[in-house]
């Protein structure tokens, strides 16, 4: 809880007027009930006839007392709302912020259901905790002590009688957090259910994004059991809850609400043995049932703590995530080769890369290849720093990557995966990617080397066309693909990596797209996973990666010659492209 007090800090001006104001409201709302109170009284021991001015002047501090409370009410719920929006963005700010420091091991053990949770909703509480929760608490306390101070002064045994709803109502609070378990198990029941309502988030967005198969294999909400069940979790969780708590949560609210029960028998007999006039009789049955009424919220905010405090500790356990370390003076290379010493990569206490050595020249075009999860792709996350290596080190121009800082290695480094994310902005700013210093005619010729220049012009709006996922329209594998290109064709970096960057791409546009290659890594370092083995039989030098270990290198020729695993690769990419349906198969 310390990163978010140091962050509440920021705001505590705000806060405690909020406060302040809340209690000084409280305290103005017995002023008309009191005032009632003795306008009654004047009458009843000076007769009707008595003199109407003094009830004018009481009158008017009523109305006083009625627009400052007002005005005190509305100026903390003002304040109490600035501060809780001001928090929301600061938190939000600094959550992603610091997301964006974060290796990519962080999304391999969290869910993006998990991480929208606790950006949206969690965060959410907080806000209204400030906003509504703390005002309403210093008021459903401060009003029934206040009252109660109050109404001891006019008589004590009415006094005491209004405030016997109070200590049973806590007595039934308590029994009902007894219910629920020890505070340690309260606190594991509330972890249970951030951690249901996690689960079921992430299901939901994995079945959302699922919807293609939804429809085309006309599946019900039943074939995704892990949705299915999560929902099921979730449900018979909260009914758990619900069945314990609510009978004495109700129990609480008809006591406090019906205070009138203990106080109307005792008035009725103080005012028939004369110890009580009317006046006080009303006094207890407007003040003393009513505004203990206002005790619930203070409990309901009490009961809620431990929730919104186990949201705020999942808001620090992404706060307190190790990002990349940051040298305190990045060096830049002004030589690109790429040197791989001993390089290993451990994932979960399980080894992924081991014994990686290899140099890429400055300039050259290697490709990898391996059979599927040899480790080709994390070897390539590792050379743009995705993570830190667990052991070696991987260095461009002879610059330890971990010494460029992530600045650094991003500058140098460009990369085009398979998978390629579009952020829900216009086609020019997910082409521009934050370099507010490019003109138009320079995204249109990266975007025409990159082949999307056409299909970008048929979009409804052109490169103003909103894409992404709250976008107008989706595009398919290969247009994002070619956009992906344009990025790093605009970027212009001395070293590429690219993951088959082409493979959603149909026959022209695939050609269009290795002239475009071509272009973009004259003079270059460059990366390629390569997936058809006949896109790369002219690269320098092909790496040939297998069970987390370089297990041949060599050029095309070389490879073939040695008969190893690239040659039993080979005969299976040879025989796969000539493949064809017979014709008895045709028929």
């Amino acid at each position: 809880m310390e990163l978010l007090l140091e962050t509440f800090k920021q705001k505590k001006i705000e806060f405690i007027l909020s406060v302040i104001l809340a209690a000084l409201g409280s305290v103005l709302y017995i002023v008309p009930y009191v005032i009632i109170f003795y306008i009654i009284r004047y009458y009843l021991n000076a007769g009707v006839n008595a003199s109407f001015e003094p009830v004018i002047e009481m009158l008017f501090y009523g109305f006083l007392a009625i627009v400052l409370r007002y005005i005190l009410v509305i100026s903390s719920f003002v304040s109490s709302h600035i501060a809780a929006f001001d928090l929301l963005y600061i938190i939000r700010k600094r959550l992603t912020e610091h997301i964006g420091t974060l290796p990519m091991g962080f999304w391999s053990s969290n869910n993006t259901g998990r991480v929208r949770k606790i950006i949206q909703e969690d965060v959410e509480t907080i806000e209204n905790f400030v906003a509504h929760h703390i005002p309403d608490m210093v008021s459903g306390l401060v009003l029934p002590l206040v009252t109660l101070a109050f109404l001891f002064t006019v008589d004590w045994r009415l006094a005491i009688a209004a405030a016997i709803p109070l200590p049973l109502g806590l007595i039934l609070v308590k029994m009902m957090w007894s219910g629920a378990g020890t505070g340690q198990q309260r606190r594991e029941s509330f972890r249970e259910y951030h951690d249901s309502l996690e689960k079921m988030n992430s299901t939901s967005v994995e079945y959302v994004q699922g919807m293609p198969a939804v429809k085309v294999f006309n599946l019900t909400l039943d074939s995704f059991r892990r949705l299915k069940f999560s929902v099921l979790d979730y449900r018979k969780f909260v009914l758990k809850i619900s069945k314990k708590s609510t009978p004495y949560w109700a129990t609480f609210s008809a006591i406090v609400v019906g205070g009138g029960i203990f106080v109307i028998p005792t008035g009725l007999y103080l005012l028939q043995m004369g110890e009580i006039n009317v006046s006080t009789m009303i006094l207890f049955l407007l003040l003393g049932t009513g505004c203990m009424c206002e005790f619930i919220p203070f409990i309901m905010t009490v009961s809620h703590s431990e929730y919104i405090f186990e949201g705020a500790k999942r808001i620090e356990s992404i706060l307190n995530e190790k990002p990349l370390p940051e040298p305190s003076s990045p060096i830049i290379p002004d030589r690109y080769g790429i040197e791989l010493n001993d390089v290993c990569f451990r994932y979960h206490n399980s080894e992924v890369l081991s014994n990686i050595n290899t140099v890429i020249p400055e300039g050259s075009f290697t490709a990898i290849v391996g059979p599927s999860g040899a480790g080709k792709t994390t070897l390539v996350n590792l050379m743009a720093r995705m993570w830190d290596v667990s052991c070696g080190t991987i260095r461009i121009g002879g610059i330890d990557l971990r010494d460029m800082g992530t600045a650094g290695v991003n500058r140098t480094v460009g990369t085009v995966f398979q998978e390629v994310q579009m952020l829900t902005d216009t086609v020019r700013e997910n082409i521009r990617m934050g370099k507010t210093d490019v003109t138009q005619e320079s995204i249109e010729k990266a975007a025409r080397a990159a082949a999307c220049h056409d299909f970008i012009l048929s979009l409804p709006n052109g490169y103003d066309t909103v894409i992404g996922e709250g976008g107008e329209v989706h595009l398919s594998g290969g247009e994002k693909q070619r956009i992906a290109l344009a990025r790093v064709i605009l970027k212009d970096p001395p070293v590429i990596l690219l993951d088959e960057a082409s493979s959603y791409a149909d026959a022209e546009n695939e050609t269009r797209m290795q002239e475009a290659f071509s272009k973009l890594m004259a003079g270059k370092t460059v990366v390629v996973i390569a997936h058809r083995l006949s896109t790369i039989v002219n690269a320098d030098s092909i790496l040939v990666v297998n069970h987390g270990e370089v297990e041949e290198q060599g050029t095309h020729d070389q490879l073939l010659e040695n008969k190893g695993l690239y040659y039993q690769m080979w005969k299976a990419h040879t025989k796969a492209r000539h493949w064809k349906l017979s014709d008895k198969e045709s028929d």
